[in-house]
């Protein structure tokens, strides 16, 4: 059996005070991964009354920027005294530089390895202002780091790239950044997915993603193809604004040339403007990469995922509550079919 999309319908009554307590019965329909089998629930009842959570406050976000920058450690006028440098065996400059971009390693690690990437010299960028060319450079800059380190150490890496934009994505910087992190043990998500996708090939002796890509094609799911980059929703969201972008040929970060991050770049740049149109302001991105140092394209492709988040706007309520971020369970308000629908006409 190759890939298997598993879906489970139930309904949920209840007499509404909205619907002068009629009998309503509200869709929640039961999704499941066909990779990794990981459950997620479509409740696109609620959408309509989530979706003010994800858009942000105009005036908010001017009060915080102005607020922050007097004291941010990523403005040029403070970036090069309060930011730490690579041992010069790592990196001799101490640092790695491209136009106004700079990357260095993070005062507080969060893994083995995890660098710093400032876009530039702007405190705060819009989101359609982030792609292409400045998450491209970060991209260039986290790609050098990493051959570095690959060449110093010789060993099994996983690295990742990860972009946390705004405070309510977990930023705790407002300046645009993002972080490279890598270290001999995967992190959870890439875990299960080097290991389900291993466990595909074994059995079908196929490569899931590219299975994946050509099943999708017929898709509502899928949106399109930029580059050597294809752009889809997921069959079983666990965020809502969720969207993937998957590479054909490369299977990790190395076997990348700097063109070739376009069909990431470019992309993002489409995505980031709809997101911007629905009123969102933070945002998740995670580019992930097969093992720096090990061959993986028989069962695997590099890939980006990026989810949409909580808006900046009074009350401040999270898009995370107890279902996903202690029950791991995903949840989404919206079809990704739906999804794709709106996000086709930023790819034209």
């Amino acid at each position: 059996m190759g890939i298997n999309y598993k879906r489970k319908v139930r309904y949920a009554e209840l007499l509404s005070p909205l619907k002068g307590y009629e009998l309503e019965r509200q869709i929640v329909e039961h999704r499941f991964d066909p990779l990794t089998h990981k459950r997620t629930v479509i409740t696109t009842g609620r959408f309509h009354l989530i979706k003010k959570l994800f858009e942000s406050d105009p005036n908010e976000i001017q009060s915080v920027v102005e607020m922050t920058k007097p004291n941010c450690p990523f403005c040029p006028e403070r970036l090069e005294s309060t930011i730490s440098r690579f041992p010069s065996n790592l990196v001799k400059e101490g640092v790695i530089k491209a136009e106004d971009a700079v990357l260095f390693p993070s005062l507080f690690s969060h893994m083995d390895y995890n660098a710093i990437t400032v876009f530039g010299k702007e405190h705060y960028l819009q989101l359609k202002e982030l792609a292409p060319l400045k998450i491209h450079r970060a991209f260039q800059l986290g790609q050098t780091f990493l051959k570095r380190l690959y060449s110093l150490k010789k060993k099994k890496i996983y690295a990742s790239f990860i972009n946390n934009y705004f405070p309510l994505s977990g930023s705790t910087i407002i300046h645009p950044h993002m972080q490279v992190i890598a270290s001999d043990i995967p992190f959870q998500l890439l875990s299960e997915l080097l290991s389900s996708s291993r466990r595909y090939y074994h059995r079908r002796r196929s490569n899931y993603w590219v299975d994946l890509i050509e099943k999708e094609r017929a898709s509502e799911r899928f949106i399109s193809k930029v580059d050597d980059v294809v752009w889809l929703t997921p069959f079983a969201p666990h965020n809502t604004y969720e969207v993937w972008g998957i590479h054909e040929i490369a299977s990790n970060l190395l076997e990348m040339e700097d063109k070739e991050f376009t069909g990431f770049s470019k992309g993002l740049s489409k995505v980031l403007s709809f997101y911007q149109d629905e009123g969102l302001s933070c945002f998740n991105i995670l580019l992930y990469s097969g093992p720096l140092g090990e061959s993986s394209s028989e069962y695997f492709r590099l890939g980006l995922r990026i989810i949409g988040r909580s808006g900046y706007r009074r009350p401040f309520v999270s898009d995370l509550w107890g279902l996903q971020s202690i029950m791991n369970e995903g949840e989404a308000y919206d079809t990704p079919e739906n999804m794709a629908l709106k996000l086709k006409k930023y790819f034209l």
